[in-house]
C-alpha cells in the first residue's frame, strides 16, 4: 500500500513471512535529503529504521552504493525482508521518480510462491 500526502510519501509492507508490518516514511528535506521514519512492530527493523534516519537522492537510485541496502545498516535484517525496497518505493514517490498515477496502480505489487507448473503453492 502507498500513500502520498503532499511533502511525504508512506508505504506499508506487510510481511507475511513474519506477520510483522512497516509504516515507512520518507519525506523531502530543505537541504535536498529525504528524512527517514520507520514505524514497525520488529524490532530488527524499528533500529534499521534509527540507523537510516537521513538518505539522500543517490540513495534512492543508486542501489548498489545505497545506504538503504549497505551491510552495517541493514545489520541483522533479514535478506528476504521486503522494508529496505519499501524505503526506495517510497523514496521514489517522495523524489518525484514514480507518478502517484502509477503509484496507485501499483497498491498491490506481489510476490507469490508458486510450484512448477505455476500454481501457487498449496
Amino acid at each position: 500500500m502507498v500513500i502520498n500526502i503532499d511533502g511525504m510519501a508512506t508505504v506499508i509492507v506487510k510481511m507475511k513471512t513474519c506477520d510483522k508490518t512497516h509504516k515507512i516514511t520518507v519525506t523531502a528535506t530543505e537541504d535536498g535529503n529525504y528524512a527517514v521514519k520507520i514505524a514497525s512492530d520488529c524490532p530488527k527493523i524499528a533500529a534499521y529504521g534509527k540507523r537510516l534516519s537521513v538518505i539522500t537522492l543517490d540513495d534512492i537510485i543508486d542501489f548498489p552504493k545505497s545506504r538503504i541496502v549497505a551491510g552495517d545498516v541493514r545489520q541483522d535484517i533479514s535478506s528476504n525482508c521486503l522494508a529496505p525496497i519499501g524505503v526506495i518505493n517510497a523514496g521514489w514517490l517522495e523524489a518525484g521518480l514514480m507518478t502517484k498515477t502509477l503509484a496507485k496502480k501499483s497498491v498491490d505489487n506481489e510476490i507469490r510462491f508458486v510450484d512448477d507448473s505455476g500454481e501457487i503453492l498449496p
